[in-house]
């Protein structure tokens, strides 16, 4: 297949009906999303720290995406923190040019050089420009495209295609609100317990969907 196909292919039980594959080269990232049995969607995800895989229900989400560019402040401030005190080192080193301060303080300008750009790379991998798909009512967020991504065109086709699929899965359901608020609170523990989603997405979800019940 290529980056994005709308087709029918089967696959075993599953029924494939469209396929978008993302490749992130910055974060050493592969993503393939397969939307499957018209109401099913399988993410397999590949980067530098490993490989998971999870499956979802169409209904449960929101059929309109979010665009967002998540900023992580943490790696940041730590990249504002090492460059800096490598600037620091670098000044002193410049004052003081001597054998001694040389032997004394390149150790440290190299460490410090490392760690910003270990920073750096750390940031890069968790600020991605994404479009997200959020759980319907505890606005989770539990499907990430990496935005325009493999190119733009396949993008716009395969989240088009999304939504159709969504907005029919959603018309199909016939349980009623307070089934679909446990039914979504069970399936976000579930991905919660399997590291798909953060603890504190998925605190934040549950009290969402426990105000709802309430």
């Amino acid at each position: 297949m290529s980056a994005s196909e709308t087709t029918t292919v089967s696959v075993g039980t599953r029924r494939i009906n469209t396929v978008l594959s993302q490749h992130a080269r910055s974060m050493g990232q592969l993503r393939r999303i397969e939307i499957y049995n018209d109401k099913f969607v399988k993410v397999a995800d590949q980067d530098l720290f490993g490989r998971q895989s999870y499956h979802l229900n169409l209904g449960m989400l929101e059929p309109w995406p979010v665009r967002h560019r998540r900023i992580a402040w943490r790696w940041l401030l730590g990249i504002a923190y090492f460059a800096l005190t490598t600037l620091l080192f670098g000044f002193y080193l410049w004052q003081n040019q001597t054998t001694q301060t040389l032997n004394q303080v390149l150790p440290f300008l190299i460490t410090f050089i490392l760690l910003t750009c270990g920073c750096l790379i750390l940031f890069i991998y968790y600020s991605p420009n994404v479009t997200e798909f959020r759980s319907r009512y505890g606005s989770c967020p539990l499907l990430r495209l990496l935005y325009n991504k493999p190119d733009p065109e396949s993008f716009r086709h395969f989240v088009a295609e999304l939504k159709t699929r969504i907005l029919a899965a959603s018309q199909a359901i016939t349980f009623d609100k307070k089934e679909m608020l446990a039914i979504e609170l069970k399936e976000l523990r579930r991905l919660s317990d399997e590291g798909i989603i953060t603890q504190d997405e998925y605190r934040r979800a549950r009290q969402r969907l426990m105000n709802m019940h309430f």
